[in-house]
């Protein structure tokens, strides 16, 4: 059974430097989770969820099938369950890490001990949540590991609008005109008003100059998109 999102990205909210909050679309679709579970309704479950939150998820209640898939096509994350009839979630994790070793893995568990959690997380998985869980302990799971790998990015005209909105923040704090910044910069008002109101892409080149200008590193004027 699979499960495909039609979204392209979805709303963060993230915490600025200086304690605001900033709403950014961030691009998910890319990211192909892999579900395995022997009950369809958890499946099912999370295969929705995932979607909901702009994931491409493809749900498996026969693991041998999500490791015939796993062989045929890249995923970047698996949910297994670690209780299975046929084949038991460590033997899976073993098994997608010896096709991928890039792949992270989560393992879930409705009866979770140290001793379970300890031997998988040896054997290469990077989260281990009990049920029944929480949508949203699941969601952070699946983004934690995604943001550990980062591949999870901001859209494109969003980066742009970001971008303009520290710009214009930065530049107003040290009431600087857009003609000053200019004369810093040696970039015309009509690009820097452009580059602020995010309609324009800057080049490196630009992001430099505006950076140095305004007392920042590039890494600084960056930081957290």
């Amino acid at each position: 059974m699979k499960h495909r999102s039609t979204l392209t990205c979805v709303a963060d909210t993230r915490c600025t430097g200086d304690g605001a909050r900033e709403v950014i679309m961030a691009v998910r679709h890319h990211i192909k989770v892999l579900v395995v579970d022997d009950d369809p309704s958890i499946c099912k479950t999370i295969g929705l969820l995932l979607e909901d939150h702009g994931y491409s998820p493809v749900t498996f209640t026969d693991p041998d099938e999500a490791i015939k898939a796993a062989d045929e096509e890249s995923y970047q994350l698996a949910l297994v369950d670690l209780r299975m009839p046929k084949m038991d979630g460590v033997e899976v994790v073993e098994k997608l890490k010896h096709i991928d070793p890039r792949m992270s893995c989560i393992v879930m568990t409705a009866y979770p001990d140290l001793d379970s959690a300890t031997e998988t997380m040896r054997r290469g998985t990077c989260d281990y949540i009990a049920k029944p869980f929480k949508q949203e302990e699941l969601v952070e799971s699946v983004e934690r590991a995604c943001q550990r790998m980062g591949i999870i990015y901001t859209e494109e005209t969003e980066l742009n609008r970001l971008i303009g909105q520290r710009i214009r923040s930065h530049r107003l704090s040290q009431n600087l005109t857009l003609r000053q910044l200019s004369d810093r910069t040696d970039l015309t008002t009509s690009q820097l008003s452009q580059v602020e109101l995010g309609k324009n892409a800057a080049s490196i080149w630009a992001l430099a100059r505006i950076s140095n200008s305004l007392g920042l590193r590039l890494s600084e004027l960056l930081t957290g998109l």
